[in-house]
C-alpha cells in the first residue's frame, strides 16, 4: 500500500461565510434616492423635504452623472427633471432601462409643466411610474419616497433571507453529507471485518440509520430546489427502463415482501434515471413497508403505447388513511415522523411532474393501494449524455473479474479521505490523497505515482470543481484518467461535462462506488 496524503497552502478548506458576508450585498445599508436636476436649487429644495435618517440622499446635476452614481450605488428611486441640457429625463431612462443594474429602478419625473397627457404617454413608455408637478407639495413628495423606500428595504430583506437559505442548502448538502459519507464507508469496513453478532447488529444499526439520514437530507433538498425554482430540475437521457426496474428489483430483494414484475411493450425511452430510480425506489418502498408481511408488491410497465409509459405499483395492505387520502401529495401530509419527513410522495409527484407525466392513486382496505403514472417516453428536454460512462452510477455491473489498481482520492474532508483510503486499501488498492486540487497536482508533476483513476469531490476549496482538476491531471498524465465524481452540493443541474467519468452523490453507498471502480479499472485493462 502507498499513501499520500497532500495539502495545499489553504488546508483549512472552504471558506465559511461570516455574518457580514450576508450584508455585504445590501441587507444593512441605508436604501438610495437619487436626485436628478440641472438647478442646484432644487435639488437643495428637495433633499431639504426629504431629508431624514431612513434613507441617503443623493444629487446629480446632469444625466451623465446621474448614470454614473446608478452603476456605482443601487438606487430605491430616482426623481428625474424632465427638462435637462444635453441629455433630458426621458433619454436618461431610455439609457437606464437598457442597462441591466438600472433596468427596473423605480423613475419619478418631475415637470415644471402642466399636465400634458402625451408627454406623460411619453414617460410611461420609457420607464416612469409616476409624475411630480412644480411646484412640489412636500408632503406628496415624501408619501411617494416613503413608498419607494419601504419597497426597497423589503426586497433587501428578501435577498438576506435568500443568501441564509443558499447558506443553509450548502450546509445540508456538503457540510451534513461529508460525515456521513464517512460514517456508512467506516461502518461498511468494519461489516466486512465483525464476527461477533452483536457487533454485526450494531453496525447493522449504524448503516441503516444513516442511510436513512441521507435520505432525509435529500429530501429537505429536493423541497429547497422545488421551492426556490418552480420545481425539479431533470437531466434526461436515453435509457431502458425495464434495467431500471431490475435494479430497483435487486434493491428489494429479500425483504419480507414479495416484488413482481411484470412488462409489456417497449421499454425505451429518455429519463432522468436518478430521479426515476428515487421514484419507484419511494413507491415501492412504501407498497412494502406497508403490506403485510409475505404479501405480493406487483410493479407493472405498460409500454404498448408509442408516446407513454403506464406504471403500476400495487399492494395489498390496508389502505390510505382517509384522512391522509385528499392531501398525500402535499408536503410533510404523513403523521408518522418516525418513518421520515412526509416528503417522498411530495417529491414523487414533483419528479413525474417535471417529466410532464401525471399520477393518482386508489386506495381502500378490502383491494389495497394502487399508484398509477403515466410517464411520457420522450421529454422536449431529452439530451445525450456527454460521457462515455452513464452518469448512473447505478448503471454500472459488477465485473466478474476483481482488479486492483493505483487510486488517487482528492476531497478537502480529512474524515472522508481517511475512510476511503481505509476501505480501499481493503479492497487491495493502493491509493494516494490529496486535499484539494493543488496537492493532487504536485503529486503528479513530482512523479511519485501514475494513478489508474481518481476519485474526487465535486465542490473543492476556493470554488474549484472537481471536473476543471481532472481536465488539468488529464493533460498531466497525457491520457484519458477515468474518473468517479462525488458531489455533496446539490447543483446537479449544473454538473459540469467530463467523459469517461460516473457520478454518485454522498454518502455514496459502498457497494456501487466498488462496483463503479471495478468497472473503470476493467476498462483499462481491455485498453491496455
Amino acid at each position: 500500500m502507498m499513501r499520500a496524503i497532500e495539502n495545499s497552502s489553504n488546508p483549512s478548506g472552504r471558506r465559511r461565510p461570516a455574518a457580514a458576508d450576508f450584508d455585504a450585498g445590501g441587507a444593512g445599508k441605508l436604501p438610495v434616492v437619487l436626485i436628478v436636476d440641472d438647478f442646484p436649487e432644487n435639488l437643495i429644495a428637495m433633499a431639504a423635504m426629504l431629508r431624514c435618517d431612513e434613507f441617503e440622499i443623493v444629487t446629480a446635476q446632469s444625466g451623465r452623472a446621474a448614470l454614473d452614481i446608478l452603476l456605482e450605488k443601487s438606487v430605491a428611486l430616482a426623481i428625474i427633471d424632465v427638462h435637462m441640457p444635453e441629455m433630458d429625463g426621458f433619454e436618461l431612462a431610455t439609457l437606464m432601462r437598457g442597462v441591466e443594474k438600472t433596468r427596473y429602478v423605480p423613475i419619478v419625473f418631475v415637470t415644471a409643466h402642466s399636465p400634458d397627457v402625451s408627454r406623460m404617454f411619453k414617460g410611461y413608455e420609457v420607464g416612469a411610474v409616476d409624475y411630480l408637478f412644480k411646484p412640489i407639495d412636500e408632503q406628496v413628495l415624501r408619501s411617494k419616497v416613503d413608498v419607494f423606500v419601504t419597497l426597497e428595504r423589503q426586497r433587501q430583506q428578501l435577498l438576506q433571507i435568500e443568501r441564509m437559505r443558499d447558506m443553509f442548502v450548502g450546509i445540508l448538502g456538503h457540510d451534513l453529507r461529508n460525515p456521513l459519507q464517512s460514517i456508512l464507508t467506516s461502518a461498511e469496513r468494519s461489516l466486512t471485518k465483525a464476527e461477533d453478532d452483536d457487533h454485526r447488529k450494531a453496525l447493522h444499526i449504524i448503516r441503516q440509520s444513516g442511510g436513512r439520514m441521507a435520505r432525509m437530507i435529500e429530501q429537505i433538498l429536493d423541497l429547497t430546489r422545488i421551492r426556490m425554482g418552480g420545481g425539479l430540475a431533470i437531466r434526461p437521457a436515453p435509457a431502458d427502463f425495464r434495467r431500471i426496474v431490475e435494479q430497483i428489483a435487486d434493491e428489494f430483494a429479500g425483504r419480507e415482501s414479495r416484488l413482481r414484475l411484470d412488462f409489456d411493450g417497449d421499454m425505451q425511452g429518455a429519463w432522468d434515471i436518478d430521479r426515476i430510480f428515487q421514484l419507484l425506489s419511494n413507491l415501492v418502498g412504501n407498497a412494502v413497508e406497508h403490506s403485510p408481511a409475505g404479501a405480493a408488491v406487483s410493479l407493472r410497465i405498460d409500454g404498448v403505447s408509442a408516446g407513454w409509459l403506464a406504471i403500476d405499483v400495487c399492494n395489498e395492505g390496508p389502505g390510505v388513511p382517509s384522512a391522509l387520502r385528499d392531501a398525500l401529495f402535499e408536503p410533510f401530509a404523513s403523521g408518522d415522523r418516525l418513518r421520515g419527513l412526509g416528503l417522498g410522495l411530495y417529491i414523487c409527484r414533483q419528479i413525474v411532474l417535471a417529466h410532464g407525466g401525471a399520477i393518482e392513486f386508489e386506495s381502500d382496505d378490502a383491494r389495497g393501494t394502487r399508484f398509477h403514472i403515466l410517464l411520457p417516453r420522450h421529454c422536449a428536454s431529452e439530451r445525450r449524455p456527454p460521457i462515455d460512462i452513464h452518469d448512473d452510477a447505478r448503471a454500472v455491473a459488477r465485473p466478474p473479474q476483481r482488479r486492483n489498481g493505483i487510486i488517487l482520492i482528492v476531497d478537502d474532508d480529512p474524515d472522508v479521505r481517511d475512510s476511503l483510503e481505509l476501505l480501499l486499501t481493503t479492497e487491495g488498492h493502493d491509493v494516494l490523497a490529496a486535499a484539494d486540487g493543488d496537492a493532487a497536482t504536485r503529486i503528479i508533476v513530482d512523479g511519485r505515482a501514475r494513478p489508474d483513476m481518481v476519485i474526487i469531490d465535486y465542490h473543492l476549496p476556493d470554488g474549484v470543481h472537481g471536473p476543471h482538476v481532472v481536465r488539468r491531471l488529464r493533460e498531466l498524465l497525457n491520457h484519458d484518467l477515468p474518473a468517479l465524481v462525488l458531489s455533496g452540493g446539490p447543483a446537479d443541474a449544473d454538473r459540469i461535462p467530463l467523459q469517461n467519468s460516473a457520478h454518485l452523490g454522498k454518502p455514496a453507498d459502498v457497494e456501487r462506488l466498488i462496483e463503479t471502480i471495478q468497472k473503470f479499472l476493467a476498462q483499462a485493462a481491455e485498453r491496455s
